[in-house]
């Protein structure tokens, strides 16, 4: 029995690393008693996969991971079972039972393999924040945003704009506020990480050396043409 879980990374642990997080979520399932099932062979291991990994130093409430269970369980249940076993901040929000395939008879895909996109908070810290505000509304205006994405097989210069799906901002007291809809996921992706460090670079005033603070508040897919949360999609 497959099911999606929804759950939050606190602010409290957004530094820990992605293995760690997946060490602690393997312990409170084991805490929580649920059947999970396990891998066959030698080195057998949970039928476990989260979608998406974080960054170290970005926490989130709208984590995915995928689970299979050997029985049905009701969904309220799992989400008491895991709450009651984990620590203060990982908390579980929601599950939702995945069928064995569509009505059509196709399978249902994993979560990592449908993700279009996720809705980040971005807080950038600025001495005058007037001034940065004026100058990332002028910013907007420019038809592309090129910058260099560093990654395994080197560097090479990327459009952020064109990553970007919806974008709004404003101010909040030394702080620009940023919610952008973002490129994520195996086909596309935009870091958070690259876009603040993109408006950082673009914009005046920013306050120096301070930590810019990211939230992933929900991944989407598309549907019927349309974004929905991931929640949404296996409803």
């Amino acid at each position: 029995m497959r099911y999606v879980i929804r759950f939050a990374k606190e602010k409290d642990i957004k530094f820990i690393s992605h293995l760690d997080l997946m060490r602690t979520i393997h312990r409170v399932i084991r805490r929580a008693g649920l059947p999970v099932e396990y891998s066959k062979g030698f080195n057998p291991h949970m039928n476990l996969s989260i979608a998406q990994p974080l960054s170290v130093g970005v926490y989130s409430k709208g984590e995915y991971m995928d689970i299979v269970l050997t029985e049905e369980v009701a969904e309220e249940l799992i989400i008491n079972k895991l709450n009651d076993s984990a620590p203060p901040a990982i908390k579980f929000l929601q599950a939702v039972r995945v069928p064995d395939a569509f009505p059509d008879g196709k399978k249902i895909p994993q979560v990592a393999s449908i993700i279009e996109a996720a809705l980040y908070t971005i807080k950038i810290k600025y001495d005058d924040v007037e001034r940065g505000y004026k100058d990332l509304k002028n910013l907007l205006k420019k038809e592309q945003w090129i910058t260099i994405k560093k990654g395994k097989k080197g560097e090479k210069e990327i459009d952020v704009k064109r990553l970007i799906k919806e974008f709004k901002f404003d101010i909040e007291g030394d702080s620009i506020v940023i919610e952008a809809l973002i490129a994520c996921g195996s086909r596309e992706n935009l870091s958070p990480e690259l876009l603040s460090s993109y408006i950082k670079a673009n914009t005046d005033a920013v306050k120096e050396n301070s930590f810019v603070e990211v939230e992933r508040q929900e991944m989407y897919t598309i549907k019927e043409g349309k974004y929905v949360s991931i929640a949404s999609y296996f409803k």
